[in-house]
């Protein structure tokens, strides 16, 4: 995949970047030594993780997001809204609902965002940070299907078997939820490339992996397994104030996913329970941490009764 780009005037100063390799990485330390006010655009991860890191730095960081909260794609509300607190909170000013119409350079190198409202925020450097574009045009010129991603199946075969696709740029239907996904994290690269191997030396397997992702945002730890979209309701264990917590969510009975801040043992249970396919209910994790331990290892020890079953 590659950074979505943003056609605005004055894209091409200097001090105007996205974040996607070492090098982007390493430019971007060099210019915020040179930078005490910088303009972020885009709410998602790699935004927020920056906006947090040149806050601790002494800068001075404003985020510009185009719909009406952080990480719209990505988490519950909830838990956008206390990212948002968070940053907030150590001087990190957010807009959202908000977009940048043009750019303004002096000698070249950026100097200012200039807001659809018209308002000028100064900015010594501009990060671009809205979002992946999968890399399709091969495989659409190749005649494989194409919908946001290339199309695979459950053993990462395209629509032409004998091509597969992993990563970034496979989208497929999920096993989990049954909804169309294209996942962009380090883990689902690697269970897709493992899986992919094994089709490839004719040991096809359906692809099962539970996802997982993590995140590192100023004081918080962000670490999220299963597919949470499509949840009716919920169920919170620990203390937003305190700064740890985990949400449960849930369509219907099923749990679909688990979101915790700082609370890292409440995600490797959540791994562990939704790996084995046990969902336990909103009243067992209302019990806490010891009644889902609980729970989990008597599901698990009935597992060969059901199987026999």
């Amino acid at each position: 995949s590659r950074p979505r780009l943003l056609k605005l005037d004055g894209a091409g100063l200097a001090g105007v970047v996205s974040l996607r390799s070492l090098a982007d990485a390493r430019l971007i330390r060099e210019l915020s030594a040179q930078s005490e006010d910088v303009v972020i655009l885009g709410g998602g991860f790699i935004g927020l993780e920056i906006a947090a890191t040149l806050r601790a730095a002494g800068r001075n960081v404003t985020v510009v997001e185009a719909v009406d909260r952080l990480l719209g794609r990505a988490v519950a509300p909830i838990i956008a809204a206390h990212v948002r607190q968070r940053l907030e909170a150590i001087g990190v000013r957010i807009l959202t609902g908000t977009t940048v119409a043009r750019l303004e350079g002096d000698n070249g190198r950026v100097s200012a965002a200039i807001t659809s409202s018209g308002e000028r925020l100064p900015a010594q450097m501009v990060i671009i940070g809205i979002g992946v574009a999968p890399n399709v045009e091969l495989a659409e010129a190749a005649g494989l299907a194409i919908g946001n991603g290339i199309r695979v199946d459950q053993h990462m075969q395209s629509t032409i078997p004998e091509i597969l696709a992993i990563g970034d740029a496979a989208a497929y239907r999920h096993w989990f939820t049954g909804g169309d996904v294209r996942l962009e994290s380090v883990q689902n690269a690697t269970d897709q490339a493992r899986l992919a191997a094994r089709t490839i030396l004719g040991h096809a397997e359906p692809f099962t992996a539970v996802p997982w992702f993590w995140s590192d945002i100023g004081d918080m730890k962000l670490q999220m397994v299963g597919l949470t979209q499509g949840g009716d309701s919920h169920v919170v264990l620990g203390d937003l104030a305190e700064n740890k917590f985990s949400i449960y969510h849930y369509a219907g009975d099923r749990l679909l996913g688990i979101e915790s801040v700082n609370r890292p043992a409440d995600h490797m249970l959540g791994r562990k329970m939704l790996g084995a396919g046990f969902s336990p209910t909103p009243q067992t994790v209302a019990g806490g941490p010891d009644a889902l331990k609980a729970a989990l290892a008597a599901f698990s020890e009935n597992e060969p009764a059901r199987a026999a079953g």
